[in-house]
């Protein structure tokens, strides 16, 4: 697919395992604030020989875009966990393996390949499992696929993602389905308009694309619990690759304005840098399955950052302290212990 896509998320790799315990208990040496890289909304680059992905065509480049903040290559590209490196010759074509509380799932194929992919698939039918969590045969989708972050996508950005997803080279791969017991989410009827003239509300339109609530909201066997959303608590489960060189619990963290167990300290400006740079505002890097969005969130624009840091200090207080015990060993084979 693209080298440059290959260095976006083996950098999100190496920043998940990037830093152990012992490094964060050092005192960081004062230094210069780092500087967000520029906001791009370019696809990858190409390998050598190969035309570039939709170069200067400006629904493709939407298309990245969106793809980048919906994190799309996170979940659909293989990783080698023994060495936290992306099997970048299958990018996008599936095959992660996670153990959830409620069963183990594996990412399928989104390639437009027709015969293991979503190559046979019309573009609203790619749209309908996007937005509305359905496949072309009428079946449901786990959420786990955050289609329910996605439901809220305009049509325009839907279009723009599918244009996008249809330009990726086709990749053999074939994914068997998941069994996954039904998930059924009380979701209010989607609103599938970006209010970019409002900032919190275009920045709602942003976390909901992000899928922030997903992750930063407890869960049950029987599914989110959705009266203390944003509150943190839920588990990140490690691949069992990870054993020999992490130890403890990682759960995420309470994102909401609570000033004592959530981040109702935190300023507009904390929220900005974190997304961009996945460093808290006490020069620690983010840790866990959010660190591997790094390259992708970079190239969020400046406003649209703003825009979601001016979305989550609205979120109301919800008192919920979470104590993860997870640390790092020691770097696994392959990967790195340096910033």
């Amino acid at each position: 697919m693209s080298q440059r896509l290959e260095a976006l998320l083996l950098a999100g790799a190496i920043a998940f395992v990037g830093c152990s315990k012992k490094d964060e208990d050092k005192k960081p040496e004062p230094k210069a604030e780092p500087k967000a890289e520029p906001a791009s909304t370019k696809p990858a680059e190409p390998q050598e020989g190969e035309p570039p992905v939709g170069a200067g065509d400006p629904l493709l480049e939407r298309g990245a875009y969106v793809a980048a903040a919906g994190g799309c290559a996170l979940c659909h590209t293989p990783v080698d966990w023994k060495v936290m490196r992306p099997m970048m010759d299958k990018a996008f074509a599936g095959g992660m393996t996670m153990k959830e509380v409620f069963g183990t799932w594996t990412s399928p194929n989104i390639t437009p390949d027709p015969d293991t992919g979503i190559g046979k698939w019309t573009d609203e039918q790619i749209t309908v499992a996007v937005r509305d969590g359905v496949r072309p045969d009428g079946s449901k989708i786990h959420p786990i696929m955050p289609w329910p972050g996605y439901r809220n996508m305009t049509d325009d950005d839907a279009r723009a993602l599918t244009a996008f997803l249809r330009a990726q080279k086709p990749i053999v791969n074939k994914i068997e389905p998941n069994q996954l017991p039904p998930m059924d989410l009380p979701l209010p009827p989607p609103n599938r308009v970006d209010p970019k003239d409002d900032p919190v509300g275009h920045g709602a339109y942003l976390a909901s694309l992000m899928h922030c609530v997903a992750c930063h909201t407890p869960m049950t066997e029987k599914g989110p619990d959705f009266s203390r959303a944003f509150a943190g608590g839920m588990e990140m489960t490690m691949p069992p690759e990870m054993a020999d060189f992490v130890t403890g619990e990682l759960l995420s963290s309470n994102i909401t304005s609570d000033p004592e167990t959530g981040i109702g300290k935190w300023s507009e400006d904390d929220l900005v840098k974190l997304i961009k740079t996945m460093t808290k505002p006490d020069g620690k890097p983010v840790m866990g399955p959010m660190a591997l969005y790094a390259p992708l969130w970079s190239q969020l624009s400046d406003d649209d950052a703003r825009a979601v840091a001016k979305f989550v200090k609205t979120i109301p207080p919800v008192k919920n302290k979470v104590v993860s015990t997870f640390q790092m060993k020691g770097p696994p084979p392959g990967g790195s212990q340096t910033q």
